[in-house]
Parts: C-alpha cells; sequence; structure tokens
C-alpha cells in the first residue's frame, strides 16, 4: 500500500519535472521570428550578358541600323504600365543579332544537330527598305516566322510598328511610355504599309 502511495505522489512529481526541462530547453533555443530576422536576404541572380563573342557556323556578328536603336515601349490593353523593349548596335532584347552568310545553309528546328549549335535565343536579322520605310525582320534561327519591326509615326509619335512575316501590322512600340499606355487599346491591324 504504501508503494502505491508513493508511486501516486512521485508521478506527477516526475511530470512537472518532466515539463520544467522541456521548458528550459525551448528557452534557450531561438525563437522562430528572431532566426528570420537574422536570414540574411538572398542576392538575386544577375542577368547574363550577351555574349557578342559566340560564334555560329554561316553566321557572323551585324549591326542593327541607328533608325531602330534605342529603348522603345510597349503596352497592352490589360495593362496601365509600359515594358521597355532596348535594341543596341549588336542587340534586340537579350539577343545577340547575326547576318547569314552562308545562302545555301538550310536551317531545320527538327534537327537534333542543328538545335545543339544554334539553340540560345540568338538571332538573325535582315534590313529591307519598303516604300519610305526601314524594315527589320528579326528570326531565333531555328523559328518559322519572322518578327518585322516598321519604322513610322502614329499620331505624331516615332513608333517601330510589330508584323509578324506576312507584314500585316498589330502592334507598336514607342519611344515615349506615355504614348505607349495610351494607344494599348488601339487595334493596329487597321493601319496598312
Amino acid at each position: 500500500m504504501k508503494k502505491k502511495i508513493l508511486t501516486l505522489l512521485l508521478t506527477p512529481l516526475l511530470l512537472l519535472s518532466a515539463c520544467s526541462s522541456q521548458t528550459n530547453t525551448n528557452e534557450s533555443q531561438p525563437t522562430k521570428t528572431k532566426q528570420v530576422a537574422k536570414r540574411k536576404k538572398k542576392a538575386l541572380p544577375k542577368e547574363a550578358k550577351p555574349d557578342l563573342n559566340k560564334k555560329y557556323p554561316g553566321f557572323k556578328l551585324t549591326t542593327v541600323p541607328t533608325v531602330f536603336r534605342g529603348t522603345w515601349y510597349r503596352s497592352d490593353e490589360f495593362s496601365k504600365t509600359a515594358r521597355p523593349l532596348t535594341i543596341t548596335q549588336h542587340t534586340i532584347g537579350d539577343s545577340v543579332v547575326y547576318k547569314k552568310t552562308n545562302p545555301n545553309l538550310k536551317l531545320d528546328h527538327n534537327s537534333e544537330t542543328q538545335n545543339k549549335t544554334y539553340a540560345g535565343g540568338d538571332s538573325m536579322i535582315t534590313v529591307e527598305n519598303r516604300n519610305g520605310q526601314n524594315w527589320l525582320h528579326v528570326r531565333e534561327f531555328l523559328d518559322t516566322v519572322d518578327i518585322i519591326y516598321i519604322t513610322g509615326t502614329f499620331k505624331g509619335q516615332p513608333c517601330l510598328y510589330l508584323a509578324y512575316s506576312a507584314g500585316d501590322i498589330h502592334s507598336a512600340l514607342f519611344k515615349n511610355k506615355k504614348a505607349a499606355v495610351k494607344y494599348r487599346k488601339y487595334d493596329f491591324s487597321k493601319i496598312k504599309n
């Protein structure tokens, strides 16, 4: 009987001491808020600069005509801000531009070898003049459709009209951010070349 009473008295004491030691252990560890506060922010990865020294068989680095260079802005009907596109001497956005030097080279997007050789997002360009407008045809090496930038003005604003291979205008980029936002809902397919 004495053992039963002793067990009944000691059990709660053991439980209390176990809780007490757990509490002490938790207090000695830093709280989660302190851990979060001490964490350093990770640096965002730097954007890779376009590699102007990269070589592709049948192509050489070329220069974008001055009339197309600069920072242009574009918006869409669902946005109230303008996105920039920077065109430099040798790049359009982050794509380096090349000129085809081998007229016999046929590019095939289904070719496994060519997909390895010409992968990377760089582009080939050609320039032409149509009815007093400059047309810049841009195509990633293995794409099948050109994006065409056409010089022009829209309601007094200098712009680059955007068209696909057929030449039908579908959008425009402006030198002025406000103009890009202002005309974001305009139906540019009404404009004829």
